[in-house]
């Protein structure tokens, strides 16, 4: 059974994205290091013209491939170089993951689930936030999302006489194009989800070997569209750095980002609120619903579990590797609520009493932010507490805080209380529509007031020592911490012939018998990172020299005589070296 769709409601969908995600996308700077990062080579593909190599200082880099930073290109040729085109791409989708939540389940479910599901999306913290990113996780959920409702048309027609070719090659498709967005970790999930809705379905296998054949061309065949060129043009090393790096991320920590294996649980759980505790009231099926609508519900569990333990086991953690969990999360939550409003089952009092809680927990922290940093006393207590002297420097930053800062958690308690008042009268539309609209604007707000004033005080002194280096012909540096910043907001442009820097790069080559930096190893390109930090600080350089450091690890700045010391602010020390001519 499928069921009418409204066009109105495509419309009301796309303007509140538009209200919603569009606003203030350049009102802060990009966020070291993923969204810098992608963005730079966005940025240095515009000033190479070479837009089938993605670089990082104009140097190959491995870790992502380019479809993302392809939409970043082509935005920065209409908006310019700058914030807002790096995080238009993102606005986009979220939009267009709206309008498709909607359309799918408007045409598998009775009643409100689908308009429910659009609102539970919207009114959840980091899956309404990582709209406003330039981070890559929002396309690429996407194209998985659509790959797994594929399979969920195929399980759902396997008992008729049905041909599954087409639904599989347009999962390969769509799995490739997310390959091409952010690697090969899509095709993993494809497959993983695959055979964990056959286990759920207790082993009925509802397509064949020829399927997994199609939907692996069809990936493939997407895929080649750029590995394969690059692979003829620079040989097998950048793809094997690229699944070395892949691979890297599953099997150990990189970069200082592992955490205990419940982290994603516990980013869901607070960073999905409200919606992580409403899923959670009601995963178990109920006969309400029909066969497909509990097949789609199964599906969706699936997709939530095998992205939730993959990410799990992965050494690295970072908040976005489980964003995939927030589609089938917000969904079950829209189930739930559904099946609430048709009186099913009863929203029982202790789930109740978790959102409220759980709510001033978030609300109070919202609260306690500005109040602290307004007041000297309070924020020297909290400095005091905190042991790490780079964090106690950033506190020291003014960030400019007022009292229209308490404005998101304020409204925040009252949306709870707003919520609890209905709740309990088991008025159950009005409690969760409350909550849900409440909490759209809280988090709006807080993307609004918040989030710039935060950046002041985590890089935004680098940022503006790094702005005020744009255009000078130098040489810019930063030591003891990785960042993307430098080379973004500096606008950095790469090394001519003649360049002192480039000459040694050439030189070191020349040694060792290597006619790019393509074919050097991990420990030869850090040994050439070394050599040009020394010749930096003290060879005979041909340009001004402007190193950042943070200041609890400045390495062996501090002690070059070469070196003038600029200025410390925010936790990071500047220094000069001027070009003497002899």
């Amino acid at each position: 059974m499928q069921f009418k769709i409204n066009p109105i409601h495509f419309l009301i969908i796309v303007a509140l994205g538009l209200i919603l995600f569009m606003p203030f996308l350049g009102a802060v700077h990009l966020f070291d290091w993923d969204e810098i990062n992608f963005a730079e080579s966005a940025r240095e593909m515009i000033v190479t013209g070479n837009y089938s190599k993605v670089q990082i200082n104009f140097t190959p880099f491995w870790e992502k491939p380019p479809l993302f930073i392809w939409m970043q290109v082509a935005c920065m040729k209409l908006f310019g170089v700058n914030e807002f085109a790096a995080r238009f791409p993102n606005s986009i989708f979220g939009i267009i993951t709206l309008c498709y939540i909607y359309h799918v389940s408007r045409k598998i479910f009775k009643g409100h689930v689908a308009h429910w599901w659009v609102l539970c999306y919207l009114g959840s913290i980091t899956p309404h936030f990582y709209f406003k990113t330039g981070l890559i996780d929002p396309v690429f959920n996407f194209f998985i999302f659509v790959s797994i409702i594929q399979f969920y048309l195929a399980a759902k027609n396997y008992h008729v006489t049905y041909n599954c070719n087409r639904n599989f090659m347009i999962a390969g498709i769509m799995t490739g194009i997310a390959i091409l967005a952010k690697g090969p970790v899509a095709f993993l999930i494809g497959v993983l989800v695959l055979f964990a809705i056959v286990v759920a379905k207790r082993m009925v296998w509802f397509f064949k070997f020829k399927h997994l054949l199609i939907f692996g061309f069809s990936a493939l065949l997407v895929t080649s569209i750029w590995f394969l060129p690059e692979t003829i043009k620079n040989g097998p090393w950048f793809i094997a750095e690229f699944i070395q790096y892949q691979i890297g991320l599953f099997s150990q920590n990189i970069a200082g980002h592992q955490q205990p294996f419940y982290y994603h649980f516990l980013v869901l759980l607070f960073g999905c609120f409200p919606i992580s505790l409403i899923a959670l009231s009601a995963w178990k099926k109920n006969e309400f619903y029909t066969y497909p609508e509990n097949l789609f519900r199964l599906v969706m569990m699936c997709l939530f579990w095998v992205v939730l333990i993959l990410f799990s086991i992965v050494k690295t953690k970072i908040v976005h590797y489980s964003s995939l969990c927030w589609l089938p999360l917000t969904f079950m939550a829209a189930y739930t609520i559904e099946s609430y409003n048709s009186k099913v089952f009863k929203f029982k009092w202790y789930y109740i009493i978790g959102v409220i809680v759980l709510g001033l927990l978030i609300s109070l922290a919202l609260i306690a932010l500005p109040v602290v940093m307004m007041n000297a006393h309070l924020k020297m207590q909290l400095i005091g507490m905190i042991k790490d002297s780079f964090t106690q420097q950033n506190l020291m930053i003014n960030g400019e805080w007022s009292w229209g800062d308490i404005l998101p958690g304020s409204l925040l308690i009252v949306t709870l209380f707003v919520f609890a008042y209905f709740a309990f009268k088991d008025r159950t539309i009005k409690a969760f529509g409350a909550l849900l609209v409440g909490n759209v604007l809280v988090v709006f707000l807080a993307a609004v007031l918040l989030v710039p004033k935060i950046e002041k005080h985590t890089q935004g002194s680098a940022i503006q020592y790094f702005e005020s280096l744009k255009g000078k012909d130098a040489y810019i540096f930063h030591v003891g911490y990785k960042s993307y910043a430098p080379y973004f907001y500096a606008q950095t442009q790469p090394l001519q012939l003649m360049d002192g820097l480039n000459i040694l790069n050439l030189a070191f080559l020349k040694h060792r018998k290597q006619s790019s930096i393509y074919n050097l190893t991990e420990n030869e390109r850090a040994e050439l990172d070394d050599l040009q930090k020394e010749w930096l600080m003290n060879g005979n350089i041909d340009k001004p020299v402007y190193i950042i450091a943070k200041m609890n690890d400045q390495e062996n700045i501090p002690e070059c005589k070469n070196l003038i010391k600029i200025q410390e602010r925010g936790g990071f020390a500047m220094y000069m070296r001027p070009l003497v001519k002899h």
